[in-house]
């Protein structure tokens, strides 16, 4: 329904768009999702498991109001505005239309003294203090115009005749800005920060990349989940979404509303629809009922902010007179309604209750998008505070510890408006000190900052509520929304082993999807007992789901890539020992895919095996890769086949259709299907060069009894018609394929478990040597092991590993990338397809995402973790880009990278240097990794040996 008020009429007569065929009304200037919601339409898509979904957040967070618009697919409807003709449509198109242009050569660079990413309260006025004080400014926000959620105006369907003091304090604002000379980008999304002067957004569809003198971050919050059952039907939605509606755009998702949760912004929310004519059937407010302590609170309320106190006291005025119920100490239990919501269960203190309404707002409080700060390596402190949410440390002017970068406002620490205003002034004359003479110090701005902490110490002793309780969240409720994971799906995981978020979220899929875990990481950080930051889950670029061929740039091939530092296999420092010694028949250190197959193999084969991995079993490249299952040779990885067929690069042509068998193998024991499809791998060529090196591939292939075929270019279109035009032909083999690797981990984790290895995770090996017929290692965290062999299925570590040992091998470490786009309305692509003169292998998974991978390289930082570079994200999607078309309707969801090995050729077998050590070290470790733990354990076994020329002794 539209909201009435005698002083805010439309601006414009309505126009006419359609949603899925039928005619909507609508006004100019409002978003989609107001047009809808005014019309009733409250089911804006469907998940992958025909559950229906509208608008939840309605701020761009949580990409549940997804819609096609004329053809583009996957827009949010909560911040595309409407255009006369507009052509909405819930379904994705199987062919959607391009997002973006086509990418130019290279970003477009702008330089600035300040770049404050966030047009926000804090954004606002660090901007302003810095133009004023001089320096040039530069502010992206991802809406049309700047205010954020607290300040946000009146959409530009209506128009208003007498704002209240909130809409005049964000029109001042904007005016001040405008004067200071502040230039503005809105519609940018920042989808990476590489370093401080590197900060890559899209402005107006085209990727530019930003390189600041000083950096300000002012990203906002974002309500944090409030994870009950029902809490994904269309109609619930947060209360900043429903008061985006309201008050911007004077509209309401139905007659007659219920608001549930704790927070002064619910109230505000009931008084603007009760003056808008909706019918507000009850405010449930988590808070006990104020007693004596409470009453105190809010005389040191009034005392600090006297207009504040007073629009709280005129809050509950205006509920009283409109017959409003206000039920203290009430808590959400269920939203419930066939399709759509229908009603709320509550707790209350006199006993559950029921309350029906057509729309439900819930509000539990906020959690900071620290994104950007955390890729950027700010330091971050964990708040035990409700759900519980990262917040970034910062000084009283914002500053980080880095020094040149400054986070402000909710987007760091939560603290409402007046907090982001003071602090946001401070950090912007602070930036500008930096940079220009003279720049004052500002008095009263800190005074404000002090009376404003104040005053929200004291509101939220008056809100206070009790600590939040994870263990109520029933095992049927949906907590991950994008993915549909629910608690009981994450606590399996868990019990499972996978102890960390990083874990539960390869195992489950939770936090994977367009939200990127804004609406379910700090509840399964709650649920796997994360305390600090490292235990949340790593910021990835792009930082939001942006178009694959707006980011899609060309970038030189190498035919090497760079080497990295893994760091070492242990830490420094060791604790000291515990007495505790474990023995077991084999040792394999490295709980990797190669690491797991080889203590599957052993432990099936009746030996007692312990595998110790320095994290957690699989969390390196194991689940970094793009789960490619080869069998052909790679245009790289593999170079050294050129040396021929005896190389040990060609060799491995041998093995690779056995481990693939193994796969199918473990799959089938396992009673999961993993994945699994070998429907064939092509190779591309562009040129004549490149298909005569393609045929003598071929050529060599075959001598392996590896099936692989020249395709020409009718051939070749006529089998795979979604390719690019203009390729010369291609190889074909038929037996290469994919699989799931996260699915796989897990699989492998529990066969190898079952059969009786023991895994133990976070147990570093500082200390290793052979003591007579046995060897003697000591972990960094006091533990000794006794073992008869030793397996070094390392991966990147692994020539420390041999160093320790006396027995060096030739390996190096290298960071790769792998990107997945969202899923695409249907199937583009059946094949695993690669380049033979570029860096790419591109496919699509079981749930329509395309995963694009290649080698192409990232790095270590300061604390030896991998990340992804600017310039390889761009290259690898230009190069996917130019080979599948269709990427051109798709957005890239996330780029990951892992830390992978480089090496002449596979390392596997027994080591003569010391009886009883064996390596088990080769690329393409995912394929291999079946067939190198069985050849390993035969070693072992003493029923043969790995191929000569995968030994180690050959260097």
């Amino acid at each position: 329904m539209r909201l009435t008020h005698p002083d805010i009429p439309p601006a414009a007569e309505a126009v006419g768009i359609t949603f899925d065929g039928r005619p909507i009304p609508a006004l100019p200037g409002e978003t989609v999702a107001a047009a809808l919601s005014a019309a009733g339409e409250m089911v804006l898509r469907y998940t992958a498991s025909g559950a229906p979904r509208g608008l939840h957040c309605g701020m761009g967070a949580c990409f549940d109001c997804l819609v096609t618009i004329d053809g583009r697919a996957n827009q949010r409807a909560c911040l595309a505005k409407v255009e006369p003709g507009m052509r909405v449509e819930r379904a994705a198109p199987e062919r959607p239309a391009p997002l973006a242009p086509v990418a130019e050569h290279q970003a477009e660079q702008r330089g600035c003294d300040l770049l404050v990413v966030g047009a926000g309260p804090a954004g606002l006025a660090a901007a302003i203090a810095a133009a004023e004080a001089g320096a040039s400014v530069i502010a992206l926000d991802e809406r049309d115009a700047p205010g954020g959620q607290y300040l946000k105006p009146l959409a530009k369907s209506h128009r208003h005749a007498a704002p209240d003091r909130q809409f005049r304090q964000g029109d001042a604002l904007r005016d001040r800005a405008k004067a200071a000379g502040v230039t503005f980008h809105f519609g940018a999304t920042v989808w990476g920060g590489f370093s401080d002067n590197e900060v890559a957004a899209l402005v107006e569809g085209r990727n530019v990349l930003f390189r600041p003198r000083r950096l300000v971050i002012a990203a906002g919050a974002h309500e944090r989940p409030v994870p009950i059952p029902g809490w994904t039907l269309p109609g619930v939605m947060t209360t900043g979404c429903l008061q985006t509606l309201a008050r911007a755009n004077r509209v309401s998702p139905g007659e007659r509303v219920v608001i549930a949760g704790n927070g002064p912004l619910n109230l505000q929310l009931a008084c603007e629809l009760v003056e808008g004519r909706v019918k507000v059937a009850a405010v449930l407010e988590a808070a006990p009922k104020p007693g004596f302590c409470a009453w105190r609170q809010a005389l040191r309320l009034a005392a600090k902010a006297p207009d504040l106190a007073w629009d709280g006291a005129r809050y509950l005025a205006t509920l009283k007179r409109a017959g409003v119920p206000l039920i203290w100490g009430a808590t959400p239990v269920a939203a419930e309604g066939e399709g759509r919501f229908a009603r709320l269960r509550a707790a209350t203190p006199g006993g559950e209750i029921t309350i029906e309404a057509d729309a439900l707002a819930l509000n539990l409080g906020f959690q900071p998008e620290t994104g950007l700060a955390r890729a950027l390596g700010c330091a971050h402190r964990f708040t035990d505070s409700g759900l519980g949410r990262l917040e970034t440390v910062t000084d009283d002017d914002g500053r980080t510890s880095l020094p040149t970068v400054f986070a402000i406002g909710d987007g760091a620490q939560i603290g409402g408006s007046r907090i982001a205003l003071s602090r946001g002034r401070l950090a912007g004359l602070a930036a500008a000190r930096d940079l220009l003479p003279d720049v004052p110090e500002d008095t009263a701005s800190r005074r404000a900052l002090a009376r404003a902490v104040d005053f929200q110490d004291a509101l939220w002793r008056f809100f206070a509520v009790p600590a939040f309780d994870v263990t109520a969240i029933a095992d049927s409720t949906l907590v991950c929304r994008c993915e549909e994971v629910t608690a009981g799906t994450l606590r399996a995981a868990k019990a499972e082993g996978a102890c960390s978020l990083g874990a539960v979220k390869k195992a489950t899929r939770a936090g994977m999807g367009r939200c990127q875990g804004r609406m379910c990481g700090a509840t399964v950080a709650r649920l796997v007992g994360a305390s600090e930051e490292a235990g949340f889950a790593a910021p990835r670029a792009p930082l939001k789901p942006v178009p694959a061929i707006a980011l899609a740039m060309e970038k030189p091939e190498w035919s090497e890539g760079p080497s990295a530092d893994p760091g070492p296999t242990a830490p420094a420092t060791r604790k000291p020992p515990t007495g505790e010694t474990l023995s077991c028949d084999v040792l394999v250190v490295g709980g990797g895919a190669l690491g797991l197959s080889t203590a599957l193999a052993c432990a099936r084969d009746g030996l007692d095996v312990l595998v110790v991995e320095r994290a957690e079993p699989g969390q390196g490249a194991t689940t970094a890769n793009a789960g490619s299952l080869h069998v052909q040779l790679h245009a790289y990885d593999s170079a050294g086949a050129a040396e021929g067929p005896e190389s040990a690069a060609a060799q491995v042509l041998a093995i690779g259709p056995e481990s693939i068998r193994l796969w199918r193998a473990i799959a089938a024991d396992s009673g999961e299907h993993l994945g699994i499809r070998t429907e064939g791998g092509i190779m591309l060529a562009e040129t004549a060069e490149q298909m005569r090196a393609l045929t003598d591939k071929v050529a060599m292939e075959r001598q392996f009894g590896v099936a692989s075929d020249m395709l020409g270019p009718n051939e070749l279109y006529a089998m795979a018609p979604y390719l690019a035009p203009g390729f010369a032909g291609a190889a074909f083999c038929p037996d290469e394929g994919q699989m799931d690797p996260l699915r796989g981990l897990s699989v492998l984790m529990r066969a190898a478990t079952r059969a009786g290895a023991r895994l133990r995770a976070s147990t570093a090996i500082a200390a290793i040597e052979r003591d007579g017929t046995d060897f003697t290692a000591d972990t960094a965290d006091g533990l000794r092991i006794r073992a008869g062999h030793v397996v070094n299925a390392t991966g990147p570590w692994a020539a420390q590993l041999g160093a320790m040992l006396g027995a060096p091998i030739p390996v190096k470490a290298a960071v790769q990338q792998v990107m997945a786009t969202e899923a695409a309305g249907g199937e583009i692509m059946r094949h695993l397809v690669l380049h033979s003169g570029r860096h790419l292998s591109v496919k699509q998974g079981d749930a329509g995402h395309l995963v694009i991978g290649g080698a192409w390289p990232g790095v270590t930082d300061s604390a030896g973790r991998p990340r992804n570079l600017r310039a390889s994200i761009e290259g690898n999607l230009y190069v996917a880009r130019t080979v599948l078309p269709a990427l051109a309707g798709l957005h890239v969801i996330r780029a990951w990278t892992g830390v992978n090995v480089q090496l002449p050729g596979p390392i596997i077998g027994a080591d003569a240097r010391v009886p009883g050590l064996h390596h088990a070290v080769t690329f393409n470790g995912w394929t291999l990794g079946p067939v190198v733990g069985q050849l390993v354990a035969d070693g072992i076994r003493g029923r043969g040996a790995a191929p000569r020329v995968f030994s180690p002794n050959r260097f």
